[in-house]
């Protein structure tokens, strides 16, 4: 796939990211995620603060992340990179909240999301990929 069409597959309807971290006995911990992109391609995501995946990204940055989707002819594309915690800006955790809970849950259930994805205990995170793998139509002629 060209980065164009990274970009327009990563950004398709509802498609969940599959999101691996690293437990602290080094086994991989994965688990579906909203997300969606920023300007410059990062994943942008939020979580709360006393989940798994939150306390392992503190510990260890290093992520992985597949988007697939499960349609004839199938497609993937797999991002590896490091996430970042960005939770001292309340302005953005509620923009990007909303912003996904739209993606999610459609234009009139995006502020009530939003709001709730935002709250008290909840942290934004960004994926800066450091390498990414897409693949098209894999059983496509």
């Amino acid at each position: 796939m060209t980065r164009e069409e990274i970009r327009i597959f990563l950004l398709h309807g509802t498609f969940t990211g599959k999101l691996g971290t690293i437990n602290k006995d080094g086994t991989s911990h994965l688990v579906p995620i909203w997300f969606t992109l920023d300007n410059e391609d990062n994943i942008i995501f939020t979580t709360y603060y006393k989940s798994l995946k939150a306390k392992n990204i503190q510990r260890d940055n290093r992520v992985s992340l597949c988007v697939d989707d499960q349609n004839p002819p199938f497609s993937f594309v797999t991002i590896y990179g490091v996430a970042n915690i960005f939770n001292d800006l309340p302005e953005e955790l509620l923009k990007w909240g909303t912003k996904i809970a739209a993606r999610y849950m459609g234009n009139d259930k995006a502020e009530l999301y939003g709001k709730r994805n935002s709250s008290e205990g909840e942290l934004l995170f960004k994926i800066k990929p450091s390498k990414i793998i897409g693949q098209k139509n894999i059983a496509g002629w």
